[in-house]
This record gives C-alpha cells, structure tokens and sequence, in this order.
C-alpha cells in the first residue's frame, strides 16, 4: 500500500467526529482514490465502523416537542408549558438521567402522573443535546449551570398534528377522530369523545385508512404522529432499543414494532417464525412492560421511542417553521405498501388554469425546489409539484429497477391530485424523467431536461471529489453501500455547504450562485432531504454505473435539452449527439455563460423554454 492509501486511511480512521470524518473525504479525495485501487477490503472496514455511529439529520416541527431541564437527581428546574402539563407533579425522571452519559444521549420510558399512560422522553447533558428543539429558559439553564440535563418528550400539539393530516389528505373530521384514538386508545370512546355515532366513526376511520395507506388504526395513530415529528426517520437497530427501553427480548420487540406497522398477531407471528399462541404469550409481557392496556397505545409508544431516538442520534437538527414550510402531502403507493412524499405548490390566486409540472429532483438531493425557481413558474402559469423518488427522503424505498419505480410512483401522484397531462422536468434526472414520461405515455405533454446527466459511456469526468465519488459508487457496490451510510449519518448543514461547494470547485458562475445566501438553504434543504433516505440515492447511482440509459421517446418535438458549457461535473457537448438520438427534434442548448446549477442561476431561460414548448 503506498503512502497516500495508508495516511488516508489513518486519518479515516481517526476522524470520529461528525465533520472531521467527512473532512477527510473532501480534503484528500485524492487519497480515498488510492486506498480504493489499493486497500478496498481495509477501506471497507473502516467505513462500516464510521457508518454505525450515527443516524441521519432531522428537521424537526418544534411544535411537537416539549422540553425541561432537570439537575443530577431528576428534579425538574425550568420546563415548558407543554412538558409541566403532562408531566404535573412530582418529578418522575431520575431514572431517566440516570443512565446519560457526557455524550450519550439516553431515550426512556416514563409514567405520565397526570393521566398513568406512558411517555417516552430522550434526555441529554448540553453537549450532546445542543441542536436539539429546547426552550430558551430550558437551555439557558443548562448553559448556567443550574440543571445538568436536558429532557424532551415527544407529543405534538394542534399546529403539528394539524400539519400531519393535511399532508394525508385528512378531513378535519377525519382528524379529530384520529387525534381522539391516539389520545384515548378506542374508536368508541373516540367516537363518543368527538360527538359522532359509532357507524360514522368507522366510515371515517376507513376513509382515513384508504388515503394514508395504512392497514389497521394502529398504523394509522403511528402515521399521522410520525408525520408530526418533521423529517425524522427512526434509526437503524429500533427494536433492539424497544428492547433494551422495556427489558423485552429482540423477539419482543420485533412483535411491537410489528403491530405498531399495521401487522395482526397473527401476521406478525409469521413473519418472527413462531406459532401464534407464543405471539400470545409475548404480548402479555409486551403490554405489562411498557404500561398499555391496548394495541393503539402500544403503536403511540413505538412512535414516540422511534421520533425521540431518531433526535437523540441524529448527525444534525435543524427546527421547521410552526406547519412546516412546505405544502407537503404523503400519498400511499397503490401497487405496494409505503408513502410518497409530494410538495405541491399550488398555482398563484388568480391562475386557476395553471398547467401541472411535475419536477424530479437531482440524484443528491431531495424535493425541495429552489423558492425562486417555485415563484418564477408560478408567475408564469404553472402549478410546481416535486416529489421524493423511491428510497429518497420521505418516500418508501422499493424493490425493482428504481427509475421505473420512480415512474409508477409518478402515475399515482397524477392520479391522486386529480390531474390528467403533465409537462416533466428533469434537474440532471435525465433517466429517472424520461423513464416516468415512458411510464406515463400520452399523459405528458412534454417536458426539459436541466443539465442531464450523460450514459456511464459517455460520462468521462471522474476527477476532483466528485469524480472519485462516482468511480466509488459506480464500481464498488460494497463500499458504496457503506459510504451512502455516512453520508447520510455525518451530514450536517455546515459540511453540505461544505462538499458542495468542493463539488463546483472552477466553475464561476456556480461559485457565485452558493454565495447567495438563500440559495445555498434552498441546496442544504435539499440535500437534508436525500441523506434522510440513502436508499435510492444508492440504487440510482448503482443503476447507472451498470449502464442503465434514460429511454428513447418516438418524438421529443415537445421537449427541450438545457445545459451547461462550463458544467463541471459532465461535458456537455459530448452528449448533445445522444440527445438529439434520444429525443428527435427536441431542441437542444448549450447555454456559454452556465455551469451545473442553471435552477439557480438561469431561471429565465428555462422558463422561457417551458413557454417555447407551450407554443409548439
């Protein structure tokens, strides 16, 4: 191994920081190059270690956390509005502290005096717990010195639930009767709680099932609640936590989260491989160790114990506004079980004839769409509608080629916002769109590809961070598996900046674009999207380094092709002829003054090309 691999890989090595690992990577790109020619199986090694220690960034709705600060026994010393409420009287949380370390955050189970179900909470001192969601008193009293730790629970209110039910398309009858079984465990006192007969509160009940996709009321309750923490995924071993929380056995565990998911007794029995009077005689010790009396309970608590350890091991936390700051909604696959995560921004008042325009984002990022992209085409007459892909941010991963996934998912959003024809764009996707458009058939009326990415054979840049990440995701699939992992484990929004910036290192015109202040949030938005879902980032990119090409349509006469001269990371040029192949009679350009993010910096010119494509 020559000197290059071996330095790289001891500082590899040494790096345990949330930075200083991804440091590593960006600084001497050089050198992962040569430990992955020379010592890959060492290489390997080491990035599975890095990839368990963390777990994907989070932007969470502050709405639906509580938070207190407490001193070394449990006392509570300042709390918020929410946490006093639930937690009225005496202070229930010295075993709760008791088992936090310096920098380890602890999650808990605790009895609620107030009403004796229970509440989970995560508890953290200052330094583990400094990005998380507190109250100003709460943090200014750990940061005195007054209370050594920091306890939040997980319980949303009105806003945040509210925000839950709008993005499955809830009624607001539906929601109250939804909030009502969360909150009481039964659907007949749920019903007799909101003032509906009990027949109406079951039609409710199966409307609600029907538009989240969910199979039983537990699923259901664990739906709307997990919708409510933000964008949260629970972490990976969640059941080996449920079990070290409870004092069950993986077993156990597995049983609850398999109810909490919508599974019977039964069905969950089948898929643990243990007869159904075992499952019996597990949820009895399942139910007596977490203090619920119902399946609904138990699906809250799941929820609660997954959000608040999704925050306690998160690589990054950022807050969202009060509702969220997009107009998200979360449709249910029709064709298999899982979410779609969909922004529809909606036409501007006044244009109720907007033209629908469904956007695909790049493969490093996630739905979010640049805010003054969204505001020029809603000026000029279109609807924007974005989505996460299979395995991306909040959309389900499945299984199958991941652009035709990605197209099949495309004819359910269609389907459930009511619309018909479609124009497609494309932000690099270039396979992802014309697969969906293939899918799609006579339902797209055209689309533009924005800086498309070119075939594996014609794509030659392989220099610079990027391209080693390419050469590495493209060739290595264990390896690429294992850094997909920290990428989304070890992204914070400093080291987004970061790497993307290194990622348009030359190319001026970008350079300028990321010094825009609100440009560079709308990119770390995005990216903190795609690293909360690694898994079609992963498939993607493996799919194209196996060759994969974005399909030919018989007539590209409605399309247009938009890239970039000084594009850093594809020549352009070089696959004008595969376009015009590709797309006949589409019209192709080559804009002298862009680079890679033309959202960013050409908006007029792909506007306009949107209303070029309109006239033909």
């Amino acid at each position: 191994m020559t000197g290059r691999a071996s330095a790289f890989l001891d500082r590899f090595r040494r790096a345990d920081g949330e930075d200083a690992l991804l440091h590593a990577l960006v600084d001497d790109h050089e050198g992962l190059g040569a430990a992955m020619a020379e010592s890959p199986a060492a290489l390997l090694e080491a990035a599975n270690a890095a990839a368990a220690t963390a777990g994907p960034p989070v932007d969470l709705l502050a709405d639906s956390f509580a938070t207190a600060a407490c001193d070394a026994q449990g006392n509570v010393v300042v709390a918020d509005a929410r946490f006093r409420e639930w937690m009225s009287g005496r202070d229930p949380l010295a075993a709760v502290v008791r088992r936090v370390g310096p920098g380890r955050p602890s999650v808990s189970a605790i009895a609620d005096d107030r009403t004796g179900r229970p509440v989970a909470v995560a508890a953290a001192t200052l330094a583990a717990a400094r990005t998380w969601p507190l109250a100003e008193d709460v943090r200014a009293a750990l940061a005195s010195g007054s209370a050594a730790f920091a306890v939040v629970a997980f319980r949303p209110d009105v806003t945040a639930w509210d925000h839950a039910a709008r993005a499955y398309g809830l009624s607001r009858q539906e929601s109250r009767l939804v909030a009502a079984i969360a909150r009481l465990g039964d659907l007949q006192a749920a019903a007799a709680d909101t003032g509906v007969a009990y027949e109406t509160a079951r039609k409710l009940v199966a409307n609600a099932l029907r538009k989240t996709g969910a199979t039983r009321q537990t699923d259901l309750v664990r739906r709307i609640l997990a919708a409510a923490a933000g964008n949260l995924r629970a972490p990976e071993g969640a059941a080996r936590l449920f079990a070290e929380l409870f004092g069950l056995s993986l077993r156990q565990a597995g049983l609850a989260q398999a109810l909490a998911h919508g599974a019977t007794r039964d069905s969950a029995a089948a898929a643990l491989g243990i007869s159904s009077e075992r499952a019996k005689a597990d949820l009895k010790v399942v139910f007596q160790a977490c203090g619920v009396a119902n399946a609904v309970d138990l699906a809250r608590i799941v929820t609660e114990v997954d959000a608040l350890a999704g925050l306690a091991r998160a690589c990054s936390v950022e807050m969202e506004p009060g509702g969220g700051s997009e107009p998200l909604r979360l449709i249910a696959r029709r064709r298999a079980p899982g979410r779609i995560a969909v922004t529809d921004h909606g036409a501007l008042p006044g244009m109720p004839r907007a033209r629908p325009l469904l956007m695909f984002h790049a493969t490093v990022g996630g739905r979010h769409q640049p805010r003054r992209l969204v505001a020029a085409l809603q000026a000029a007459g279109w609807r924007p509608i974005s989505f996460d892909r299979p395995g991306f941010g909040l959309s389900d991963m499945i299984a199958g080629d991941p652009h035709e996934q990605g197209g099949l998912d495309a004819v359910d959003i269609l389907d459930a916002l009511g619309i018909e024809r479609v124009t497609l764009l494309g932000r690099t996707a270039s396979t992802a769109t014309l697969a969906a458009a293939k899918v799609l058939g006579k339902r797209v009326a055209g689309g533009i590809l924005i800086g498309p990415e070119p075939p594996l054979a014609l794509d030659r840049r392989f220099s610079g961070m990027m391209g080693r990440g390419k050469a590495l995701f493209y060739g290595n699939p264990l390896l690429a598996a294992a850094f997909a992992r920290i990428l989304s484990q070890r992204t914070s929004s400093a080291q987004i900046e970061r790497m993307q910036r290194q990622s348009i290192a030359g190319s001026a015109v970008d350079e300028a674009a990321l010094d825009d202040p609100q440009n560079l949030a709308d990119i770390i938005r995005a990216s903190r999207q795609a690293a909360l879902g690694m898994h079609g980032f992963l498939a993607e990119l493996q799919a194209h380094g196996r060759g994969s090409q974005p399909p030919a349509l018989a007539d590209g006469r409605s399309w247009a092709v938009l890239s970039g001269a000084q594009d850093p990371l594809y020549d352009s040029s070089a696959a004008m002829d595969f376009w015009r192949a590709a797309l006949p009679g589409a019209r192709l350009t080559v804009l002298a003054d862009a680079g890679r993010w033309l959202h960013l910096t050409h908006v007029e010119a792909i506007v306009s090309a949107l209303a070029a494509l309109r006239q033909r």
